[in-house]
């Protein structure tokens, strides 16, 4: 390894230790990265814009912005009251209910967005429902990961994998959602048989509370909702024919969101102001310390070590792939390691007997499901034991992992036997 192949990892590996530290808001971390690349000389100013996933950042900036339109119309506050009246009362089709409708929702959208709206939701309701609120939370965490892995535009490390590999909406929707929406299910399912004891004392919502649910008096602002939804509709089209119409996934989401701002311009300032901005500086500038590990040969040297180990059996292969992701996800960011295994992948494709496109989705599910094993595993965990805290309930390490480790190492048992079997 030369100096700066060993001075790049080293900057990776300090940028990581900070994410995982949180001593310093990420952006700060991997923008100060990236500068220390561009100051040691390890990275030309010439090379920065080949480096950045233009098509990842376009996409996922426009999903930012529909999603916070839809979040300003009321349609979350909307969509939970629907939940509850359709579930007539009953604790146990309330939990499932939510649970899977988490998932739904985290396919298409931002899933800390998603959480923060949900698990709000079931504290309310399980206080009403005189019922444990931590199973509630604990398996909608668990559901937006789950959930998130179905598209191409659910949780970021699928649009930095989907964009960066070539995998399209389609091929995510025919080749993982199936085994997705099956998962979300027994998700659910295993998460209320486990805690049905919880549930045994829980009241049924009275039938007059139910019926004076009245879903449509939660929009906060009846034409935002509906172009919200014309938007975000019309944007998933585009990502479903962009192939045909020769426009590319980074432009979709730009043009979606370009479409919702303008029909809803008397609005611009406030949704503009309430976009994360931090996060789309992050996403650059560690595309760049990701492209610095590419250029000075050091994921190729792991691409190498990956091969020899793999002696060329599908089956190691894809074990290698799922298992690494969904373990090292459990503990790291999986931001970076979403965006690092990108590079990696491409060095292996022709080198190993599985498709770019399966080891791109193998990976994905890894990543994303992996996540759920621990309080620190993914964002929505994050989100989801806070505002269980804000509520006064504080969840420890252990009783997080007794919770939902053991279900998630199922779940990804379970993929592993599909992945293998019908993945090439």
């Amino acid at each position: 390894m030369n100096s700066q192949a060993l001075t790049s990892s080293l900057i990776f590996i300090l940028v990581y230790a900070l994410i995982i530290a949180d001593l310093l808001p990420r952006s700060i971390t991997t923008l100060s990265g990236a500068v220390l690349l561009f100051i040691l000389g390890i990275i030309k100013d010439t090379q920065v814009v080949s480096l950045i996933n233009w098509e990842a950042m376009g996409l996922i900036l426009g999903m930012f912005i529909l999603v916070r339109i839809l979040v300003e119309s009321g349609f979350f506050d909307f969509l939970g009251s629907y939940v509850v009246k359709f579930s007539k009362g009953k604790p146990s089709i309330i939990f499932i209910g939510l649970a899977v409708v988490t998932g739904v929702l985290a396919a298409f959208m931002d899933s800390i967005t998603v959480m923060l709206f949900m698990a709000s939701l079931s504290i309310q309701i399980a206080k009403q429902l005189d019922a444990n609120p931590v199973p509630f939370v604990l398996s909608q965490v668990a559901a937006s990961n789950l959930g998130g892995s179905a598209t191409l535009m659910g949780n970021p490390p699928n649009i930095i994998l989907g964009t960066g590999l070539g995998i399209s909406l389609e091929q995510y929707v025919i080749y993982l959602a199936p085994l997705v929406i099956i998962l979300l299910f027994l998700n659910a399912y295993l998460f209320y048989f486990v805690n049905k004891n919880e549930f045994a004392k829980a009241k049924k919502l009275s039938e007059s509370y139910v019926t004076s649910i009245k879903p449509f008096e939660h929009i906060k602002d009846s034409y935002m909702f509906y172009s919200g939804i014309f938007s975000f509709l019309l944007t998933v089209l585009f990502l479903i024919i962009h192939d045909k119409i020769g426009i590319s996934v980074g432009h979709v989401g730009i043009i979606g969101a370009t479409i919702g701002l303008i029909l809803n311009a008397r609005q611009l300032g406030n949704i503009w102001e309430k976009i994360d901005w931090e996060v789309i500086v992050f996403f650059a500038t560690l595309f760049i310390i990701i492209g610095a590990l590419e250029v000075t040969g050091v994921i190729q040297s792991i691409a190498n070590l990956i091969i020899i180990f793999a002696k060329g059996s599908s089956f190691i292969t894809k074990n290698i792939l799922l298992w690494t992701s969904g373990i090292l996800s459990a503990f790291i960011d999986n931001v970076p390691f979403a965006a690092s295994m990108v590079p990696l992948i491409r060095l292996l494709a022709g080198k190993v007997p599985v498709t770019i496109i399966s080891m791109g989705l193998i990976t994905t599910f890894g990543t994303d499901v992996g996540g759920s094993m621990t309080p620190i595993g993914a964002s929505p965990n994050v989100v989801g034991l806070s505002i269980l805290k804000n509520a006064g309930i504080e969840v420890s390490w252990g009783e997080y992992m007794k919770r939902v480790a053991p279900i998630t190492l199922l779940e990804i048992i379970i993929s592993d036997l599909v992945f293998v079997l019908l993945y090439h």
